[in-house]
């Protein structure tokens, strides 16, 4: 690695793998839950390592706050990216708690969006702020990746641009937080593979459409025809 990453970053997510493969309703339970789901138990280890991801860049940004200016309006590396399934859900499961005439109106742009129009931004902002993926969260910030077996790190070009070089205790090793991310999402679409087969990855637009299916309620258990399954965008 190029830059010596402290421990606390590479491994703080590590311990989530074994404790949050599954969550408590899967045990022992497949059989009740091929007639009911519910969504959002699904989603409690995404929302652990959502939670476990803020408290890390809440601890950088406020150490090198002179020098981090991301701010709410700027929405330079807002897109349409692509995300994880249970990123995707949690989007669409976030979108229920909006008017219907916003859920309509992002639905609408959803439609038609390209990859540089992110149907969620309003006024350069992001809607469901909270919801957002992780990749949207980390975005500006030094993140460090490798790509065969080379160490590089990126950030926001308007970021840390009076110093140096990058302090050790502000880059984000990325690359544990995707492997982290990508057993979670393993699990929960394990979980709900008898009523949902989703692709590897969607765009925002396809999480905004999502939304859509009668099944995406918060707190809602779907009861499910036999051998019913949802083959969305796959």
């Amino acid at each position: 690695m190029a830059k010596n990453v402290p421990l606390f970053q590479r491994f703080f997510l590590q311990p989530l793998m074994p404790q949050f493969r599954y969550s408590e309703h899967y045990y022992g339970k497949r059989d009740k839950l091929k007639s009911a789901v519910d969504i959002n138990k699904s989603l409690l280890n995404y929302r652990h390592l959502l939670a476990g991801v803020d408290q890390l860049l809440g601890s950088i940004q406020r150490k090198y706050s002179d020098h981090i200016v991301c701010h709410k309006g700027c929405g330079c590396g807002c897109r349409n990216i692509s995300i994880f399934p249970v990123e995707a859900l949690s989007l669409a499961v976030a979108l229920q708690a909006l008017p219907e005439a916003v859920i309509a109106k992002f639905r609408s742009r959803a439609a038609s969006a390209s990859f540089w129009d992110c149907p969620l931004l309003e006024d350069r902002a992001c809607s469901i702020y909270a919801f957002r993926p992780i990749i949207c969260r980390t975005h500006g910030f030094p993140l460090q990746t490798i790509y065969k077996e080379r160490s590089s790190i990126g950030y926001c070009r308007y970021n840390f641009k009076d110093m140096s070089s990058i302090p050790d205790d502000a880059i984000i090793d990325l690359g544990s937080i995707n492997d982290t991310l990508r057993g979670i999402n393993a699990a929960a679409v394990d979980e709900l593979a008898h009523i949902l087969k989703l692709s590897d990855r969607l765009s925002i637009a396809e999480a905004v459409r999502l939304g859509s299916w009668e099944a995406i309620r918060p707190g809602c258990q779907k009861a499910m025809k036999p051998g019913g399954n949802a083959n969305l965008f796959a």
